[in-house]
């Protein structure tokens, strides 16, 4: 088996902006792996962001792609934490809020996951959010563009690209899995949502202090 090489891929906003705690996470991720490198791309919408991202990714050697928001990110060395899976599609868990918190990513397709729904092991899944996705080369190899559609899934008030992609990437036979020990922090807007969520869940989650 081939020493992984990653790249760390992330869709910006037009004016650029990243939580600097994003930031950091980053340049201190590329030390755990050799070759790895970071890649960002703004101009358009986020789905449009990946696509270009997604390009320069084979365009090079690269064998996984790890998605990651810019107010998103975990604690250190959660890329191989997640390589030692070995899945086609693999995620940490990552808070949302519309209306109720719940985690992004599905077990069950258009069912949330609520806070204390969350499973306690590495589970598959129907669908995975997209901070903190990891995803395998042959996947993305196998799609045909655009990967990451304009058309977002909406469940409830919830929409993300994401969960189409993991629709087109089960659709195509590939598994995707969620880990619930890999935990990113959201601050979404200035507001810290897995803080927030920290004080309503039972059990409560770690907060990952990076």
């Amino acid at each position: 088996m081939c020493e992984p090489k990653v790249m760390i891929g992330i869709p910006m906003p037009k004016n650029m902006s990243i939580d600097l705690r994003t930031s950091y996470w980053c340049y201190r991720e590329l030390d755990f792996g050799v070759g790895w490198i970071l890649q960002a791309e703004c101009g358009g919408s986020a789905a449009r962001n990946k696509n270009v991202i997604i390009d320069t990714f084979l365009k090079g050697d690269y064998t996984h792609l790890f998605c990651l928001n810019n107010d998103t990110w975990s604690l250190p060395n959660t890329i191989n934490k997640l390589l030692v899976h070995d899945k086609d599609i693999v995620a940490g868990i990552t808070p949302g809020f519309f209306g109720e918190f719940f985690w992004m990513g599905q077990i069950e397709k258009n069912k949330k996951i609520l806070l204390g729904d969350a499973p306690d092991k590495l589970t598959q899944a129907a669908r995975a959010g997209g901070p903190g996705m990891l995803i395998k080369r042959k996947v993305l190899e196998a799609m045909e563009f655009p990967w990451f559609d304009f058309i977002q899934v909406k469940v409830g008030q919830e929409t993300s690209e994401d969960y189409h992609f993991s629709d087109k990437a089960v659709d195509m036979g590939f598994e995707v899995w969620i880990d619930p020990n890999v935990i990113l922090n959201h601050n979404h807007n200035g507001i810290d949502l897995l803080g927030l969520a920290q004080t309503m869940a039972r059990p409560k989650v770690e907060l990952c202090n990076a």
